[in-house]
Order: structure tokens, then C-alpha cells, then sequence
């Protein structure tokens, strides 16, 4: 009789507990819970429930410097972490309450641990080494020495190896570079030479083309004022009178008559003086023209 009371006890407990499972497994797992054989509504992510309702919770959303990732029937949200500056992380802006904030080091500096309980400088790369990798939030600067051909001069986790200056054409090389130095470059003596006979040339041109131009404009000052030959006046013909032999009465009665036309006479009885003026015309117009000559020379000069 005991053993049939102990079967049966066990087969009740078996059932409870089929159904318990069954309920559990008809909810759903992210957004409900169990709860005494149902299910029952959980609260959203950024809030946390404040009473115990299986139907209706009541979800207030989380406090300033809180989060809540999921669905949740906790009656707290979770606090978010603290950065403090003094340990080199970044100052945190306006956080988010469904997210967990992870505190950032500041540029320059990486994470000490695994647990980044606190940020370290960068490793800086000495003299004659360049950057390999730039240090981030997780990890520190890797340095790698400078190649032939590049150098660095400085001490910094930000700078890489620079390449050797290349002389220019016409210069050579006064000392070589180094991992930690530049090359040296100076200019040579034959091209100071060319640079002087190519200065030297070009001023020569610009003075005859000058010496050309002057004289153009001079030329063309002496056509300008050049003076016009002065047009030769016509003079009126010489009328000549033929006169006839006379008598001694007829000589002595025109003697006077005969005196004026030694001068010359026109018809009308006017004296011709017209080789004497001739000559004073064209005495007259050469001394104008010397002067006019003799002007334009003080010009031009």
C-alpha cells in the first residue's frame, strides 16, 4: 500500500512539472517571463518595471547616467560607468539608456588593460624611427626603423620616416643623409656661370632693342618736321622792246625816252625790273630756307 501511494505521488509531481515546463515554453522569451504557470509581460529596454502586473507592468524609463540594454522585469535599470578625466578618458556626452557606455581614452593615449581601468600615452618613436601604426583606444603605437634612402629627425608617436631631398640639376650633393639626417645639397659654380651669362645676354637685347626704338622715333621726328621745298614763283616774261635806229634830231628829242627803255618797257609803257627782283626773290627764299634747316637741327637735338 505504501509503494502504490509513493507511485502515485510521483506521478503527480511529474505531471506539475510537464505542465510548469509547457507554460514556460509557450512564452516568449525576449519580451515575457514566467510566472506561476503563465506568462506574463516584461518592460522595454530604457526602463525597468515598478509593480508586479502579469497583464499591464508599469515601466518607467531610466534615470540620468542609467540603461537598460533588453526586455527586462527588473525593477532597476543598470548604472552606467563612470570616466573619469583625471585617468585620461574622454569627457562622455549625452549617453544613451538603452546602451552600456564603454569610457575612451583620449587621442594619444590607449587602454593600460584588458579592463581599461585607466588610459597610457602613446609609445613615441625615437630619432632614425618612423610609425608603423598610429596608436588607437585599444592599442599603443608601433615604431619600425627608417629604410635606406628615408630619415626622421624627430620624437613622436604620430611621425613617419621622410624620403631624402634630390638635388636639383646643376647641383650636387655636399653630405649625405642619415636615418636621423636629410641629405645636403648645394648649387654648383657652372651654374652660377650660366645663370650670369644668361642675365648677362639678356640685358645686351633690351638695350639695342631701346637703341632701335630711339632711333625710330627720331627718324620719324625729322620726317614730321622735315620743311617742304618752298614752290618757285613765276616770274612774268621779260618783254623786250626792239628799237629802231634814229636821227641826231630824233636821238636828241628822245634821249630822255631813250633812257627808260634801256630799263625796259611793256607795252603800256611800265619799266621792267624783273631780273633785278629774280634775284632778290630767290636770294630771299634760300636764307628762309637755311633757317628752317637750322631750326629743325635744334629740335631734333
Amino acid at each position: 500500500m505504501l509503494l502504490f501511494n509513493m507511485h502515485l505521488l510521483w506521478l503527480v509531481m511529474m505531471g506539475a512539472f510537464m505542465g510548469m515546463a509547457a507554460a514556460q515554453a509557450s512564452c516568449d522569451p525576449r519580451t515575457q517571463y514566467a510566472k506561476d504557470g503563465g506568462c506574463c509581460q516584461m518592460c522595454g529596454p530604457g526602463t525597468s518595471m515598478s509593480n508586479s502586473d502579469c497583464e499591464n507592468p508599469r515601466c518607467d524609463p531610466c534615470g540620468e547616467d542609467e540603461f537598460q540594454e533588453k526586455y527586462t522585469n527588473a525593477s532597476k535599470c543598470e548604472r552606467q560607468r563612470y570616466c573619469d578625466s583625471h585617468k585620461n578618458f574622454e569627457e562622455p556626452g549625452q549617453r544613451s539608456k538603452t546602451e552600456k557606455y564603454n569610457c575612451k581614452c583620449k587621442y594619444g593615449f590607449h587602454c593600460s588593460s584588458e579592463e581599461c581601468l585607466t588610459c597610457v600615452e602613446h609609445t613615441p618613436c625615437a630619432p632614425g624611427f618612423g610609425v608603423k601604426s598610429i596608436g588607437n583606444h585599444s592599442y599603443d603605437t608601433v615604431c619600425e626603423r627608417c629604410a635606406p634612402g628615408t630619415f626622421s629627425n624627430e620624437t613622436s608617436w604620430s611621425g613617419v620616416c621622410h624620403k631624402w631631398t634630390k638635388c636639383a640639376v646643376g647641383d650636387h650633393e655636399e653630405e649625405s643623409g642619415t636615418d636621423t639626417t636629410d641629405k645636403k645639397c648645394a648649387s654648383s659654380a657652372r651654374r652660377h656661370i650660366i645663370i650670369i651669362v644668361i642675365v648677362v645676354i639678356a640685358v645686351v637685347v633690351v638695350v639695342i632693342l631701346l637703341l632701335i626704338y630711339q632711333g625710330c622715333i627720331k627718324r620719324k621726328a625729322k620726317g614730321y618736321f622735315k620743311p617742304e621745298p618752298c614752290q618757285q614763283q613765276e616770274t612774268p616774261k621779260m618783254e623786250t622792246k626792239i628799237l629802231m635806229p634814229m636821227t641826231p634830231e630824233e636821238n636828241d628829242d628822245n634821249e630822255d625816252s631813250h633812257e627808260l627803255s634801256s630799263e625796259g618797257l611793256t607795252e603800256k609803257g611800265n619799266r621792267v625790273m624783273q631780273e633785278r627782283g629774280k634775284e632778290e626773290i630767290i636770294s630771299r627764299q634760300e636764307s628762309q630756307l637755311d633757317s628752317q634747316e637750322d631750326s629743325f637741327e635744334k629740335i631734333v637735338s
